[in-house]
């Protein structure tokens, strides 16, 4: 519907200065609400001249809205202004001392404009940024409240991983850093292959081969001003082989690199050179004066995905109650065996944990294991029945395994190989399952094996428990297999250290 006004002469002109009075009165009412010395002065103003039009006020709408825009864009200043003043002296004596060493200033510059941001609007410290450098990697920075175990794990779990893509890029570094008051975490993934430069590296790393000249003459004491052990000498140590490895090394990884860490890696990095082996070791966190729980672990995993690596590695660390508080990944060239993957991560035991020789040991070996188990043994141990342990995990899925040529026989249905794992794992069954497993590992203890009389008697006494608690016919059959896979176990190499998977030698 359209409605057609006829005005009378003179109205139209007393029509334009109401709404002129009105465009006027809105504008300071928009620009100065929030503002109550302003209020204040605008009604006085208002009182005096209510009925007046000044000349230096705005009159246009285009006028009024440049104004406007003027006024919020001095506000939004100062604002930020007063939560950078706020959020800089908090961050400088917060973040640890390895961050100011190891990321550049146009990134830390960044980490306080995104923090103030957060700060300022009473968000979360939840966010994400991404960044992409002039020779073509990515950063992605992830920055995320608090501290507690298993953030980092959660971290890894969000990143891309895309490796069957053309656009494919690999990842090349990570730096975790917590802040010291618990406050937030704040954590770099590298993505990309660090462009080589024609530099000489007798240059980039002479601290490198300062260090282990002194090391070679044995100028050096014991022990180290934080009271770490100095190296050995070492013939990888000679200034020909370190030119050699340090040709391999990104321009980046030789200059941060501390040099006695850096030739605690080349040795790590030596012993798995051409295999597809891990080798791994810990020590005392010497530089942590605050906490005597801290400990650094060296992983080199020989031609591995990084991401994976790093992936099924912080699993295993959450799985033996470790939080991580600091890590480092780098990617050294191995000629045709791909590269090395070297993690570095500082972590702490947590949860009644304890950080001895023998958590340790276990540890190393568990590590060493991780990349040759298989998906349904990783997702057991690690998401479905996390208190088993790696071991336990591997004798089930590998008595499931043995078990589907013999029980499909009986139902093909009832016993495939997806029915049988879930049912040995299910929550009511699990623990004969996980009986079964230890009865497994006394067999073949080499400090004190079972003997055949020893084990024919604990057999029975499973059976036992089994026939009473067990009421599904199909978990009762799984169970008693399972048991007679373990008499008839002649051999297997469940307790060396260096295997790979999980073998079995069965009387036929």
């Amino acid at each position: 519907m359209i409605l057609r006004l006829s005005l009378q002469k003179g109205t139209s002109a007393r029509i334009n200065a109401s709404k002129k009075r009105f465009l006027i009165q809105q504008s300071r009412a928009f620009t100065s609400m929030d503002d109550p010395s302003f209020r204040t002065h605008s009604t006085a103003v208002a009182n005096n001249t209510s009925s007046e039009f000044r000349s230096w006020q705005a009159s246009q709408n285009i006028d009024i809205q440049r104004v406007t825009q003027t006024a919020m864009v001095h506000e939004l200043t100062q604002q930020v202004s007063r939560s950078i003043e706020k959020v800089v002296p908090w961050f400088l004596n917060t973040m640890p001392a390895p961050y100011f060493r190891q990321v550049p200033e146009s990134f830390r510059l960044d980490h306080i404009k995104a923090i103030s941001a957060i700060k300022d609007a009473s968000m979360d410290m939840h966010m994400n940024l991404k960044t992409h450098l002039p020779d073509g990697r990515q950063v992605l920075t992830f920055i995320r409240p608090g501290t507690m175990p298993g953030l980092l794990l959660n971290m890894i779990k969000e990143l891309p991983f895309n490796q069957r893509s053309e656009e494919y890029m690999p990842l090349s570094r990570i730096q975790i850093y917590s802040a010291e008051d618990d406050s937030m975490s704040l954590n770099l993934f590298v993505y990309g292959e660090e462009t080589k430069q024609e530099t000489d590296v007798t240059l980039t790393g002479s601290h490198i081969l300062e260090y282990a000249q002194q090391v070679m003459d044995g100028s050096l004491p014991p022990q180290d001003e934080y009271g770490r052990p100095n190296p050995k000498p070492n013939d990888s140590f000679e200034r020909e082989n370190l030119i050699e490895h340090m040709e391999k090394c990104s321009e980046s990884y030789i200059l941060r690199s501390d040099p006695r860490r850096f030739l605690s890696q080349m040795q790590l990095f030596e012993k798995v050179s051409g295999s597809d082996n891990i080798s791994v070791s810990t020590e005392y966190s010497y530089l942590d004066e605050n906490n005597d729980e801290h400990y650094w672990v060296d992983i080199a995993l020989a031609n591995t995905l990084p991401h994976y690596a790093l992936e099924q590695t912080t699993k295993l660390l959450f799985l033996h109650s470790f939080d991580v508080m600091r890590a480092h990944l780098d990617n050294v060239s191995d000629g045709d065996n791909g590269t090395i993957t070297l993690l570095r991560m500082l972590v702490t035991p947590v949860n009644g944990a304890r950080g001895d020789e023998a958590t340790f040991n276990l540890l190393q070996q568990e590590l060493k294991r991780c990349k040759w188990l298989s998906d349904s043994t990783m997702e057991l141990v690690f998401e479905k029945q996390p208190w088993l342990g790696v071991r336990r995990g591997e004798i089930i899925t590998a008595m499931a395994a043995i078990m589907h040529p013999i029980m499909s026989k009986l139902n093909a249905i009832a016993f495939s190989k997806g029915n049988i794992l879930e049912t040995i794992t299910k929550d009511r069954y699990i623990n004969h399952a996980a009986s079964i497993a230890d009865l497994f590992l006394d067999r073949f203890n080499p400090k004190g094996p079972l003997s055949d009389e020893e084990l024919e008697a604990k057999s029975k006494e499973l059976l036992s428990i089994i026939d009473n608690e067990v009421e599904d016919t199909s978990a009762q059959a799984l169970l008693t297999k399972m048991i007679d896979i373990v008499k008839h176990t002649l051999r297997t190499n469940i307790y060396m250290n260096n295997r790979y998977a999980l073998g079995l030698r069965l009387d036929p």
